[in-house]
Order: structure tokens, then sequence, then C-alpha cells
């Protein structure tokens, strides 16, 4: 249905670093993910704190997310983020476990750690 194919879009949103990505989260492998600053901080008050309170990564726009978990996590919390939750989860039995493991970790994370 429409709003299914609403989410996803903003589920997409999260991903390769591209020209209109505000914030960058570049991850302990090196990998780089682009996201929307905007969409992070309405829906995660730990991002609205991280990218909106005047700490270096909202001044820079380079986030350094928690080395402890991969790449794909990251991705898909942003990915859950920029949807507002609605977005498809992992196929990866592991990356789901990470994934709630990490949001659990963000949730309760004051703003300079998690992510």
């Amino acid at each position: 249905d429409a709003s299914s194919e609403c989410f996803a879009l903003l589920a997409s949103l999260a991903g390769s670093v591209e020209k209109g990505h505000d914030v960058v989260f570049e991850c302990a492998t090196g990998e780089k993910i682009g996201g929307s600053r905007l969409l992070l901080a309405h829906a995660s008050s730990y991002y609205e704190r991280l990218l909106c309170g005047g700490t270096a990564e909202d001044v820079g726009g380079i986030v350094k997310p928690d080395p402890d978990f991969s790449s794909a996590a990251h991705l898909a919390l942003l990915g859950q983020l920029h949807a507002l939750g609605h977005a498809p989860l992992p196929a990866s039995l592991d990356v789901r476990l990470e994934l709630l493991c990490l949001a659990a970790k963000v949730r309760g994370a004051p703003s300079g750690e998690g992510g």
C-alpha cells in the first residue's frame, strides 16, 4: 500500500553518502552511512541531543558510531529511525539481534555515548 511505500522510501534515505545527506556516520570499518539530521532528531531524543545540541557531531556533521556494532546494525537502526520504525527488519537474524542491542543501548545512552 501507499504508506508502506512511503516508509520504505524514508528508510532508504539512510545509506551510501549522497549530496542530500547532512550527517555522515563513519563506522569503525571505514564504511560511511549518510542520513538526515531532521528525520533522526525527530525520531530519537538521543540523536536530537547529539545532532542538534551544540556537540562536535552537530557542528561537523560527522558521527563516529559505536564500534562494538557492525555497520549493518547501524544502517538498520538509521533506516528504522528514518522510517519512524516502519522499515522492514534485516533478513539476517544476527543483524536483527545486533539491531535490538544497539537500539537498547542508544535508548539508554546520554548524547556522548552509543549511536
